[in-house]
């Protein structure tokens, strides 16, 4: 027996001789190893312990005959909401008997459905990313003896493949790997075609480059591999090639097994013994919470908002024309950029997904895969766990439906009027939701159920929606959050002594990063149809609270003699005289406000532009779309066309310098000439079609939409060219002069050769501008170029 260290990456199981083990990836000073820990997997049954005997002595039969009984049972009690109960611990032989014995049960099963490694690392509270202390005797581990979080730095690689396309879109069965990069402690690009290149290395055919990729990433030995949307094509495709070569692709560490993961609408590919992160599903993640913002999640599009690199612009159908020209250089440097950006954008992104894995217990592979609510729900499936409280089950279909039928009322919202606006300060709540839900206490097992009179006015929090909590004892839900944001308060505060160039500044800023994704995620969790967690009145009450903070500090600022402006959610503007005022005012407020609830200043703001609604016919701001000049010069942007991908540049281009020019200038007549300079040079054809790419994202598969709109004109040109376009897909078309509607213009943004000038004036700049000049005076037919008259609905 020997006491060993290693940092704990991941777990699964295997089953050894009728015994279940939880199998661990460990790694330690010199090499990566995988042990074993025999435990045995586990529900709960609410039935009366006198029949825990006929429990143990029940038997049944699995689809090959083979005889299936429980191996043991306990007592165990749990809290179950407001009390504590006495349930039977159903002990198993192995994970695939869980599910035969409890349809086999004549009573109420919990817990049945937790995956096996999710259950050992709840129970033995084994932190992804520590350093375990353990007895080890051969291949076993025979005591965990402690689990301190510590760093390791993880060594990482990228992978990369072109494919030969002459059809546009690669066919597996028939069109080979041409290339496969690298790029780790080492890198390059293998092939079979001469180049000149250095870091090109020639082997005889597609065989051998499957092969030689196999033995680079052994050779490298990444504890992570980054790939960019590797789950859905480079390693299937690997595979398929693979089969039609007949020979092996091991990406793995141990053996070539490579096991699919569905975790919702995401997937994943697992390694044998080594992490595989597809960094595409992550971008998409990060990006739909606000992380990453970028127009589209193409690897060029992410590097370019992320790293500020890109690679060179090559056109698919160039691929294939390039290697049978032999033109090797270009295709080599253009595969082996892949590779370089792929694994410098998996080093930017690793540090939050690192913490969030911490933070959530979930292993960092399945943490890639993830969305908010999931890894919410499995931070609270493990404090359920140590906190001895039962966790609730999956809700059944027919609840699903019944919950998404009856919607949650939202947030309250003052419009703003439109127009131009000096000196104006805007106050938020920090963290509004998950503040509110530690204030009072908000969690299902707290929920007082009607009729109960046991409790007093005093014992409990009244929602304004009428629902009751119970202020002691703290729920799960609170107390969870409650650590989080007071976690995250020292994070800030330690973030602000550190060098932004070290390490640690890096570090800490992922961790409190992390910490916000996390904090901000519990009330969407709490009204998520498959919650394990939902609760209706939670969800409403949290809203509720919300609305009544937001509207009584309006009622409070306009007593103390402040115009509010807009109101929305968490946030107030406000058009003050006198800073300190508003100061002043904020303090007062904060008096009155519970303990973990503040109102913060988010900014003084010297000038602002709010827009009327779209199509709206009363006097009303939109809502969500203002830009403000703030007191250091910068300006800050929201709803505008300029942050959505769905306008084109040029358009975006020439509101943002509108924006500027009226926010720091305060020139209607410089700004108005922006938008004539940007119609003349398109009538004359002088802006380049990169700038006229409209992006959308397909929502369904291009042959399921019924109307036949530009953007899936365009796809279904290109499906016709061989690409293959589906559901998820970003398309960048452009309008062209070639048809007669809208659809029949739009094409491809990599197949347009000319551009429609009077769609972009109408459809695009003028629709981008008019709403902002409209508040300086000028109406929709004010803007002449060259003695012609444009305006939102008409080019002369």
């Amino acid at each position: 027996m020997v006491v060993r260290k290693a940092y704990f990456i991941d777990a699964d199981y295997v089953v050894h001789k009728e015994q279940t083990y939880a199998r661990l990836l460990l790694k330690g000073k010199r090499k990566s190893v995988r042990l074993l820990y025999q435990y045995d997997p586990y529900f709960y049954v609410e039935a009366p312990e006198d029949k825990k005997d006929d429990l143990l002595s029940m038997e049944i039969y699995g689809k090959d005959g083979e005889s299936i009984s429980p191996k043991e049972m306990q007592i165990i009690e749990l809290k179950v909401g407001q009390e504590k109960r006495r349930l039977i611990k159903f002990i198993c032989k192995q994970p695939k008997d869980v599910a035969l014995l409890r349809e086999a049960i004549p009573f109420k099963c919990y817990e049945h459905n937790i995956p096996y490694a999710k259950r050992f690392i709840f129970d033995f509270d084994l932190i992804p990313q520590s350093v375990i202390k353990y007895e080890r005797e051969g291949r076993f581990i025979k005591k965990i003896i402690s689990i301190n979080e510590e760093y390791l730095k993880l060594r990482t690689a990228a992978f990369d493949i072109e494919t030969y396309n002459p059809i546009g879109a690669p066919r597996e069965k028939q069109d080979p790997v041409i290339m496969a990069s690298y790029a780790g402690e080492t890198e390059g690009v293998i092939t079979y075609k001469k180049s000149k290149k250095r870091f090109v290395e020639n082997v005889t055919d597609e065989k051998e480059l499957i092969k030689r990729l196999s033995e680079v990433i052994t050779k490298e030995d990444p504890d992570i591999l980054f790939g960019y949307n590797s789950t859905n094509f480079d390693i299937p495709y690997l595979i398929a090639r693979a089969n039609a070569n007949k020979c092996e692709i091991n990406l793995g560490r141990f053996s070539g097994k490579i096991k699919p993961l569905k975790k919702g609408l995401t997937n994943g590919m697992r390694l044998d013994g080594r992490v595989h992160m597809d960094l595409y599903p992550m971008a998409r993640f990060f990006g739909f919470i606000g992380v990453i913002k970028a127009k589209s999640f193409t690897l060029n599009s992410v590097a370019q908002e992320v790293l500020g690199e890109q690679k060179e612009d090559l056109k698919k159908d160039d691929i294939w024309r390039l290697w049978d020209s032999g033109d090797i250089e270009n295709l080599a440097e253009y595969s082996m950029v892949d590779a370089r950006l792929t694994r410098k954008l998996g080093e930017r992104l690793l540090p939050i997904c690192s913490e969030l894995s911490t933070l959530s217990m979930m292993p960092i592979f399945e943490t890639a895969v993830s969305t908010s609510g999931q890894l919410v729900e499995n931070l609270l499936m493990h404090r359920a766990v140590k906190a001895g409280e039962l966790i609730p089950s999956k809700p059944s279909g027919s609840a699903v439906t019944e919950r998404l039928a009856a919607p949650i009322q939202g947030a309250y919202v003052k419009l703003p009027e439109p127009g131009i606006y000096e000196n104006m300060a805007v106050l938020d709540f920090r963290g509004l939701y998950p503040s509110i839900i530690v204030s009072y206490n908000i969690d299902p097992a707290t929920l007082v159920k009607e009729p109960d009179n046991k409790f007093t006015k005093s014992m409990v929090n009244e929602s304004p929606s009428g629902a009751k909590f119970l202020k002691k004892p703290v729920g799960l839900i609170p107390s969870v959050l409650d650590f989080l944001i007071d976690f995250r308060v020292k994070l800030k505060k330690q973030i602000k002594t550190l060098d932004k160039d070290s390490e640690e500044y890096i570090a800490i800023s992922a961790r409190s990063q992390a910490v916000k994704i996390l904090t901000n995620s519990f009330y969407g969790y709490l009204g998520y149809a498959r919650s394990r967690w939902y609760s209706r009145d939670c969800a409403e009450s949290v809203t509720a609270w919300g609305r009544k903070h937001i509207m009584e500090t309006i009622e409070s600022a306009e007593k103390r003699g402040f115009r509010v402006l807009y109101a929305d959610t968490d946030s107030v503007f406000i058009i003050y005289k006198e800073k300190k005022e508003v100061l002043d005012f904020m303090k007062e407020v904060n008096k009155l406000l519970p303990e973990k609830m503040e109102l913060e200043l988010e900014g003084f703001y010297p000038r602002g532009v709010f827009v009327g609604k779209k199509g709206g016919k009363d006097d009303r701001g939109a809502k969500k779309k203002y830009a403000l000049l703030g007191d250091d010069g910068r300006i800050k942007i929201r709803g505008f066309e300029l942050v959505r991908r769905d306008w084109s540049k040029v358009a975006k281009d020439t509101q943002r310098k509108v924006l500027e020019t009226i926010l720091k200038e305060g020139d209607k007549d410089k700004a108005a000439a922006i938008v004539r300079d940007t119609i003349s040079r398109l009538m004359k054809g002088e802006v380049p079609i990169s700038e006229l790419q409209i992006s959308t994202q397909l929502k369904k598969n291009p042959g399921d939409y019924a109307i036949k709109s530009p953007e899936i004109s365009a796809a279904e040109k290109g499906i016709k060219r061989g690409l293959v376009i589906e559901k998820g897909t970003v398309i960048s078309y452009v309008v062209t002069k070639n048809g007669t509607s809208i659809s029949e213009k739009a094409e491809l943004a990599e197949y347009a050769k000319n551009y429609d000038a009077e769609y972009y004036i109408n459809n695009q700049i003028l629709p981008s501008v008019m709403k902002i000049l409209k508040e300086l005076g000028y109406d929709d037919y004010s803007l002449k170029v060259g003695g012609k008259q444009s305006s939102l609905g008409s080019f002369v």
